[in-house]
């Protein structure tokens, strides 16, 4: 409560304004609320913005909720084959549940350009590329509009700091780790990536202020007392959210290849809080994360895909939306400017 956080608070936008940045970007925005049981979605596209009925709240909270169950329950395990295919047939039903209830409604005001969403509650843990309609579209959640539209004015990164060596971790324990990051650097030449007893909190730390790229491949926990508990294991013990405060600058983009880390509790107001939520909070403009578990096979190859379309000049939610073609159940999502 008494931290001053990084950089100036955001002042008020206007719909024009949100509207000009929607249209120079080639995206749509949909902005969703529940009201009584029932949804609505503002959408801002084309210049225009208009009030949309969506389907019923407490079904799509519920199908969320299943959908990443589900998703749990499949990462990385060998199941029985008749209880993979029971999980596989209640996954289809959430995603065309959802489908239903949200994008059918949709479809006729947001185009096929690229894809802004300011959800409500629950909705904040959707894995939105698992929805058919979304599968190969760029695709960002943000808080608010005013922090999409903050984010995206800091604009993408100069030239200098482009060729900038991102910051690589790998942290302990975790078979995938250090493969995906020894991968990921041979995309980034001049990188040293910080690997076993070198992945410490500190340097970690040290790294992460005001870097323009940061991929964290290590075991992520939610605190759900706490979300600012919430934290990454590295070599020396734990990096938690409330860490990322200390920063004297905010990296402008940070990957966390992590279970469960983009996981956010929702508290009156609508108020996201978790690790990725921490990072949007103190200026990160982009934050790509999972919303669920995900097998270490999934995670290196949708990772080193990323990273090459974002090496080669797309955007992050471009990049994202690419690279998880491979992965038809890959839960990361582009949270921020996208």
């Amino acid at each position: 409560w008494q931290a001053s956080g990084l950089g100036a608070a955001a002042g008020p936008i206007s719909l024009g304004e949100t509207n000009a940045a929607l249209h120079a970007s080639g995206q749509s925005l949909v902005a969703i609320l529940a009201r009584d049981g029932r949804m609505h979605a503002v959408v801002l596209t084309r210049g225009t913005a208009q009030l949309t009925p969506l389907g019923d709240y407490n079904a799509v909270a519920e199908a969320a909720l299943r959908l990443v169950a589900d998703l749990d329950t499949l990462a990385g395990r060998r199941l029985p084959a008749r209880l993979e295919t029971v999980i596989r047939n209640s996954v289809r039903h959430q995603i065309r549940l959802l489908t239903e209830e949200i994008i059918a409604p949709l479809r006729a005001s947001i185009g096929d350009g690229g894809l802004v969403i300011v959800p409500t509650g629950a909705l904040a843990a959707i894995p939105w590329h698992m929805l058919p309609d979304l599968r190969g579209r760029p695709v960002t959640v943000c808080p608010s509009a005013s922090s999409w539209l903050t984010a995206w004015r800091r604009g993408p990164p100069s030239p200098a700091a482009q060729a900038e060596a991102p910051l690589l971790v790998a942290g302990p324990d975790l078979d995938h780790a250090t493969p995906e990051v020894t991968a990921i650097a041979k995309i980034y030449p001049g990188s040293r990536p910080l690997l076993a007893e070198a992945a410490t909190v500190s340097a970690t730390l040290r790294g992460l202020d005001g870097t323009s790229l940061a991929h964290l491949a290590a075991h992520g926990h939610d605190d759900r007392e706490n979300f600012l508990f919430s934290r990454l294991d590295l070599a020396d013990g734990p990096l938690m959210a409330y860490d990322v405060q200390q920063l004297a600058a905010a990296p402008r983009q940070v990957i966390l290849s992590a279970c469960d880390v983009g996981r956010s509790a929702v508290r009156p107001g609508e108020e996201l809080l978790g690790f990725t939520a921490a990072l949007l909070y103190i200026g990160t403009a982009t934050v790509i994360s999972s919303v669920a578990r995900v097998a270490d096979e999934a995670a290196v190859g949708v990772m080193t895909a990323y990273h090459r379309e974002l090496a080669a000049g797309a955007r992050p939610a471009r990049a994202l939306a690419d690279a998880v073609l491979s992965e038809p159940l890959s839960p990361f999502v582009c949270f921020g400017s996208g």
